[in-house]
């Protein structure tokens, strides 16, 4: 028995001018996980922004700005896909 998903075709969809936003991952069962892992790698560059601030501040600010940005980044796409999966059903 192969508990495998079908991949999902995003044409059938019917999506518009929003499927050009779409992405395979968008539509995956874990698609929370993969945008909680990217998550973690901006929250990893703050983190290395804090430490860097250590040495050289003005260095360490612009790094912990750029991990915010990212983070912040991410939250938008996680309120993008999630509109995207209500709209294809899978809310």
């Amino acid at each position: 028995m192969n508990d495998t998903p079908e991949p999902i075709d995003l044409e059938a969809l019917d999506l518009g001018p929003a499927l050009d936003r779409a992405r395979t991952a968008t539509f995956a069962p874990n698609w929370r996980t993969v945008l909680a892992v990217d998550a973690l790698v901006g929250v990893v560059v703050i983190v290395v922004g804090g430490l860097l601030q250590l040495w050289l501040a003005w260095l360490g600010w612009i790094v912990i700005g750029i991990g915010v940005v990212y983070v912040a980044l991410v939250g938008r796409r996680f309120l993008q896909w999630r509109w995207l999966r209500q709209q294809a059903g899978l809310a």
